[in-house]
């Protein structure tokens, strides 16, 4: 399955993070792993971060969420399909999204904001189509409207209970996409890997 298959047969899916019993026992971060999965929860493919090694383990651990990565995501041959990277930041992270091809399909772009949680979707032109604002108290939801208001898609993150998100540390994402192109869902897609790295990953500032 390419990425345009995946999306385009899809109005909603799953995020699913894969936690290690060493990294939950041991509180050291190990690279993000994730399976993506459909509302029956049947797994449709793979993401995760690249690099390993000493030097990954130490720019992680000392940067912690304002590392530069590199996230791909595999179909069911391992193939990748997607590819988003995000360089080193100061204060607002700049996600760059494109296709197993190198194509690139869109920005993330993360923007100041004080009572609001927001951020810019832009296009491989650079336009500016959608934003978040999500005010600081709704915790868990981030609604994706147009440059007319209109809602077009959500990422909300699923809450399995105090015990279970104090032990497990696992997030569990929806994304929501229903009446939008593929490459615009791939740039949502993007979003709520966004989402999770600034508001979420436990080893942030």
């Amino acid at each position: 399955m390419n990425l345009r298959e995946l999306l385009e047969n899809s109005n909603e899916l799953f995020i699913k993070q894969i936690k290690e019993w060493g990294e939950i026992l041991l509180n050291i971060e190990t690279v993000n792993r994730f399976h993506i999965l459909d509302k029956s929860g049947n797994k449709l493919a793979f993401l995760a971060e690249q690099g390993g090694g000493i030097g990954r383990f130490i720019t992680r651990n000392l940067f912690r969420s304002h590392r530069p990565l590199t996230i791909s995501l595999y179909n069911d041959a391992s193939e990748t399909i997607l590819e988003i990277n995000r360089p080193f930041y100061f204060f607002f992270s700049d996600l760059t999204v494109k296709d197993g091809h190198g194509q690139l399909l869109g920005r993330v772009q993360r923007r100041f904001g004080i009572l609001f949680k927001k951020f810019d979707l832009l296009d491989e032109r650079g336009k500016v189509y959608a934003q978040v604002s999500a005010p600081l108290w709704s915790l868990w939801k981030f609604p994706i409207k147009n440059m007319a208001g209109d809602e077009i898609g959500l990422v909300s993150k699923k809450w399995g209970g105090i015990l279970k998100e104090v032990f497990t540390d696992s997030d569990l994402f929806g994304v929501q996409f229903p009446n939008i192109s593929w490459e615009k869902k791939a740039v949502v897609f993007g979003l709520a890997v966004a989402i999770d790295l600034d508001f979420f990953e436990d080893n942030h500032d």
